[in-house]
């Protein structure tokens, strides 16, 4: 498969500098601020609170940075060939707004952002879609089983280009350091958008959960246990070892799978998804996840958090963790899923090992995330409208 898709991406890439080329030599950049995410097809909560701030700010700069254009570009890779084809031509339109913006903002790896060569005063921000990482990523898995191919790595040049990196935790700015490749002083403690909408910032999350609950009112009659499993590539999640151990008489029981999960969920345990995984930790009493980041959004709105890890020993091998939970939330922790329900229900959470948790991992846990990353931003465009001045 490798010896096909290498000359493809060579021969796409080659293309894409060509057109690019073009691109930059018949525009100007503008005082804009493009954001680019292939995550979804929706503007995530992140973009959404970055584009409120940065027009906040401009209407309070009295003229120093009035006028920013911002662009919010959202698209995921279609699996159908016509889809893949149509989303070259959007690509184009990405270069584009790459090429006449000063500032890009950045939630994942980015094709063009990353395998091309762009103007000097370009400017990357990189938003990782993830409020942290317990498990291992980008450059920490390369060649391995989870992890991407080198050679392909190598080519698009994976998380290159990148003037900051936003993390919520020193902890978590040398996991990032080495997941992108990047300089650790490039790497900043500002936070994560999201962490204020989840902690009730301008009262918008209560409203969605107000909603919420009228669509779901058997979710205010019980307590809640939110199971939130990581995805886990060509490997079946075993639903009915949660099921069949949770007494749903007593508890609701709610399974949210990642989105690039094949597993098949009941109707009685799913709330729609326009209520995002963030809304459903909200509204828990209890959390259980293995190895993925909402374990961080628990955390900071200190929900008991348990760690279901059936799998530990075969995930340390094919995928590898930043975070040994076996040491720092071993009360929490278990392979078996009865260990985890008995502390639910003799009320015997460790809160002091959470509160631990939260303090290494989430140092960014109040409602100031947006505004921080946005002053940086802010005088990234003021810096160079000096050096424009100057010129």
């Amino acid at each position: 498969m490798n010896l096909i898709l290498i000359p493809i991406l060579y021969t796409a890439k080659i293309g894409l500098n060509i057109i690019y080329f073009f691109i930059k030599l018949f525009t100007k950049q503008k005082n804009k601020v493009t954001m680019l995410s292939r995550q979804s097809n929706n503007i995530n909560i992140d973009f959404r609170l970055l584009k409120e701030e940065i027009e906040k700010k401009n209407e309070n700069s009295n003229g120093n940075n009035s006028n920013i254009e911002i662009k919010i570009l959202c698209k995921m890779i279609p699996k159908t060939l016509w889809g893949k084809i149509q989303y070259c031509f959007y690509m184009i339109k990405c270069l584009y707004h790459i090429a006449t913006s000063k500032i890009c903002i950045i939630d994942g790896y980015n094709i063009a952002i990353s395998s091309l060569k762009h103007k000097k005063n370009l400017k990357v921000v990189q938003i990782w879609h993830a409020t942290g990482a317990i498990k291992k990523f980008g450059y920490q898995v390369l060649g391995k089983e989870e992890g991407s191919n080198k050679k392909i790595a190598k080519i698009m040049k994976m998380h290159a280009n990148y003037n900051m990196v936003t993390c919520t935790s020193e902890a978590t700015r040398k996991i990032y350091s080495e997941a992108f490749n990047t300089d650790i002083e490039k790497i900043k403690v500002l936070g994560m958008p999201r962490i204020d909408y989840i902690l009730g910032k301008n009262n918008e999350i209560n409203e969605k959960i107000a909603k919420l609950y009228e669509e779901y009112p058997k979710l205010k009659e019980k307590k809640n246990i939110v199971y939130v499993p990581t995805f886990r590539k060509d490997k079946v999640i075993d639903i009915d070892k949660i099921i069949d151990n949770i007494n749903t008489e007593k508890y609701n029981l709610i399974i949210r799978l990642h989105p690039l999960d094949k597993n098949e969920v009941k109707n009685e345990y799913k709330v729609d998804k326009k209520y995002s995984t963030s809304e459903l930790i909200k509204i828990a009493d209890y959390v259980i996840t293995d190895y993925s980041a909402v374990a961080f959004e628990a955390a900071t709105l200190d929900k008991p958090l348990f760690f279901y890890l059936y799998d530990i020993d075969e995930y340390v091998d094919i995928r590898g963790l930043n975070i040994n939970l076996q040491e720092e939330m071993k009360d929490s922790t278990s392979s078996n899923i009865i260990d985890l329900v008995d502390m639910i229900e003799n009320n015997t959470y460790n809160c002091q090992d959470l509160r631990k948790f939260k303090e290494k991992y989430v140092q960014t846990a109040d409602t100031n995330n947006t505004k921080r990353i946005v002053e940086y931003i802010m005088k990234s465009l003021e810096k160079m409208r000096g050096k424009e001045t100057k010129i």
